[in-house]
């Protein structure tokens, strides 16, 4: 049975690990596992998480919301308005595409969270959260392919979904799973 409280632990040893975050060895990029039922809980646990790493662990906690990043590039996008005036006549496919093509154009939403990991100060660890909001328009591990070998800071991504052997995950519990993770996957079997 999955425990939050021991996969905090579980985090909280890997960060006082000095081994774990030495950029030299590999790209800092951790996930955080937790099943997708639980993404509310998490959510209200994370001021305490982030409390204890910087009580027992002495480094600062960054947050970067996923749901910030993607609402700052739809909003500054000029095409809101648009979609919900599109809304009640289009196919939910369509409304999709559209918020897709907006996030991916450029790269932006990736660039953007790029650009809030790589300014965080040496010694931060930094949290990127609301990983399900990425639905349906991007999976995460194209995020963690892109800020590998970018990354100096220790970066941790919560992940709802489910766990698959050493490397496998299942985005939302409901996509296919996916075994090419790279990065340290944290959160029970």
């Amino acid at each position: 049975m999955y425990s939050l409280d021991n996969a905090f632990n579980e985090l909280l040893d890997k960060i006082r690990d000095p081994d774990a975050l030495n950029p030299a060895k590999s790209a800092p990029v951790f996930y955080f596992r937790y099943p997708p039922e639980m993404m509310l809980t998490v959510k209200k646990h994370l001021p305490r998480l982030i409390s204890r790493i910087r009580q027992e662990a002495g480094r600062d906690v960054r947050r970067v919301s996923l749901a910030d990043v993607i609402w700052d590039i739809v909003d500054k996008s000029g095409r809101w308005d648009i979609w919900l005036d599109l809304e009640s006549d289009a196919d939910a496919d369509q409304i999709n595409e559209a918020v897709r093509d907006v996030l991916r154009q450029g790269n932006k939403l990736i660039s953007r969270v790029t650009e809030a990991i790589t300014s965080a100060p040496e010694g931060t660890i930094v949290f990127l959260t609301e990983a399900e909001l990425l639905h349906p328009y991007l999976r995460t591990r194209v995020i963690e392919e892109y800020l590998h070998n970018k990354v100096t800071v220790c970066t941790i991504i919560f992940y709802p979904g489910e766990r698959s052997g050493q490397f496998g995950l299942k985005f939302l519990g409901f996509y296919k799973e996916d075994s090419g993770y790279r990065s340290t996957i944290i959160g029970g079997l």
